[in-house]
């Protein structure tokens, strides 16, 4: 496990409802980072923000349903994150 002081920082991670994103979503705001998680449905961002908000619960975790294979996604990620 990497030692890293993340206090203060914002990561968004994208594709991080499940697998290595989530997996890095969980180590980033487990820094003390404050996460933004991204998919493409409502429920799995619901679920992964959970999960991370469960795994680090002093950091802030914002959901943002996008799908980022589109200009519209890439769009709204940009405005909500």
């Amino acid at each position: 496990m990497l030692n890293i002081d993340l206090n203060g920082k914002t990561a968004v991670i994208t594709g991080s409802t499940a697998g290595i994103g989530l997996a890095i979503a969980k180590s980033l705001a487990q820094a003390g980072a404050n996460v933004v998680v991204n998919g493409r449905t409502q429920a799995a961002v619901d679920k992964a923000v959970a999960a991370v908000q469960a795994h680090a619960p002093s950091v802030e975790v914002q959901g943002v349903v996008a799908d980022l294979a589109t200009a519209e996604g890439c769009q709204q990620l940009a405005v909500q994150a």
